[in-house]
């Protein structure tokens, strides 16, 4: 196989195996077995081990002559039976590659199309529990107990881990009413210009034992950062967590997709709307408006008459307080009606307006 155009390219296989494949800044390493076995998927050929040896020696001395080695001789290094390597002189590192996703992820007028191009160009620096949407608009002032915060949350998601936290309500600057929490976080979420972290309450699935993964979304909550007065890993706590992570990640899609503005909703309806808008602009300026606030599953009804102004749609939420705020808002819109399709929503929606009026200090509507 020496003279073989595979064999000339089997170096070059192997530089980026252990370019993108092991990370400098953790305990991750590889065995000659597994390099093997990466060479053989990518060319379909068996190389003896003598020439893998041959392979790292070369591929050190070239880094070595170019000086990209950080720290130590060799960028390549045996531990044991194992190799590992060392951080190059130029390398990008997790928090800094990260902090990249982030920055770009919460800046207007970027394509985020960048995000996913540096995910590949860095694939060890995002593993499959980095949460991207962990982030910070550029308007917002951070403050180092959010930071913290964030961070020992993000760790608990990563290593699946329970977190203690003290929860309470916010009154002006200070919080009050607080208690202790114990979760299990999974995933952190950004809505309303803040940070939710979803988790399973550990009190309440402890409490009814769920046996099947879908009863245990039951358990799972919101709970909002700014009302969170200090994260602690809760040492004696177990992680509870799904069986399976496709049904986690369903039910927390699902989840998410049931809540409205972030308030949640254990139980998702179907609502048929119609906007009877006097033009068709009227009609989209107010679904524009709405689907805005909902980030719910919207769709159009086929037979709808956009060029008489009529939009019929299907929305697919949670009954939350805010749906109702939503349905509101739509109905201030000028030159605009809207009739909603759903008894049970007509007859929520009724309370809500009777409660404004009421606060507006109407005798009647």
């Amino acid at each position: 196989m020496a003279n073989s155009e595979l064999s000339k390219l089997k170096i070059l296989f192997m530089y980026d195996y252990f370019m993108k494949h092991l990370n400098a800044f953790d305990d991750s390493s590889v065995t000659v077995n597994d390099i093997i076995g990466y060479l053989e998927e990518k060319t379909g050929v068996t190389f003896e081990r003598k020439s893998i040896y041959a392979d790292i020696s070369r591929i050190n001395e070239f880094i070595n002559r170019i000086d990209s080695v950080k720290f130590g001789d060799s960028w390549i290094t045996t531990e044991g039976k194992k190799y590992k390597r060392n951080e190059l002189a130029d390398e990008i590192s997790i928090d800094e590659a990260r902090l990249i996703v982030d920055a770009i992820s919460t800046t207007a007028f970027v394509d985020t199309e960048v995000c996913s191009k540096i995910v590949d160009l860095f694939p060890t620096c995002f593993s499959t529990g980095y949460q991207k949407r962990a982030l910070y608009p550029h308007d917002e002032k951070i403050n180092r107990g959010m930071i913290s915060c964030l961070f020992n949350l993000r760790e608990g998601i990563e290593n699946k881990e329970a977190r203690k936290i003290i929860y309470g309500y916010r009154l002006g600057n200070e919080l009050t009413e607080k208690e202790e929490k114990i979760i299990s976080p999974m995933a952190l979420d950004w809505e309303n210009n803040c940070y939710y972290v979803i988790a399973i309450d550990n009190a309440k699935a402890k409490a009814k034992e769920y046996e099947r993964d879908q009863q245990l979304t039951k358990a799972m909550k919101r709970y909002r950062l700014d009302r969170i007065a200090r994260v602690d890993i809760a040492f004696d706590e177990p992680y509870i967590d799904y069986k399976s992570p496709k049904i986690q990640s369903q039910e927390l899609r699902k989840f998410i997709d049931n809540s409205v503005s972030a308030f949640g909703s254990e139980t998702p309806v179907t609502v048929e709307m119609t906007i009877n808008g006097k033009t068709r602009k009227d009609a989209l300026k107010a679904y524009s408006a709405f689907a805005t606030r909902m980030h719910n599953e919207i769709k159009i009804k086929d037979d709808t008459k956009l060029d008489k102004g009529i939009l019929e749609i299907f929305v697919t939420t949670g009954l939350a307080p805010t749906l109702y705020t939503g349905l509101f808002e739509l109905s201030t819109f000028d030159d605009v009606e809207i009739e909603i399709h759903n008894d049970e929503i007509n007859k929520n929606y009724a309370e809500y307006i009777k409660k404004a009026a009421k606060a507006a200090k109407l005798d009647r509507l």
